[in-house]
């Protein structure tokens, strides 16, 4: 830590952080978008669909769970352009998540809009398709106008 008495300002030093999380109980999920489907999970007890998906039920805590493909149609909730960023995310231009009610499945999914579409163009309401991708080496997914 380095104090600044000028500014009264305690500095600490700048930290990476990098997080290696096991992801084998669903790690089809993750395989699945490469192969351009995106996955969520139901539990075979008591019916809860989960998006992102789940090895463990969060409602009964079963671990009996099966997988279902996301591919209808959703509907904007909500969304918000982040202009200011974190710092984690400096090297990224202004970006847009949102939340979509996928009905048919019976989800909620977070997920950023894809950005080439115009902020001008995102809405409530508006319909969209999740879309897997891979980015600079890493899969992702997200929402792109399906009208």
């Amino acid at each position: 830590m380095a104090y600044d008495p000028a500014s009264g300002v305690l500095r600490s030093r700048t930290l990476t952080l990098t997080y290696e999380i096991p992801v084998s109980k669903i790690a089809r999920f993750w395989e699945a978008l490469a192969e351009g489907k995106v996955l969520g999970t139901v539990c075979k007890k008591c019916g809860r669909k989960m998006f992102p998906p789940q090895a463990v039920c969060d409602k009964c805590l079963s671990t009996d769970v099966d997988w279902f493909e996301i591919k209808s149609v959703g509907e904007v909730l909500a969304f918000t352009h982040i202009v200011v960023r974190p710092a984690s995310f400096q090297d990224q231009k202004v970006y847009t998540p949102a939340i979509a009610e996928f009905k048919e499945e019976g989800v909620r999914v977070l997920a950023w809009v894809a950005p080439e579409v115009p902020k001008r163009q995102i809405k409530v309401g508006m319909k969209v398709r999740l879309e897997p991708r891979i980015e600079d080496n890493r899969r992702t997914w997200v929402f792109v106008p399906a009208e």
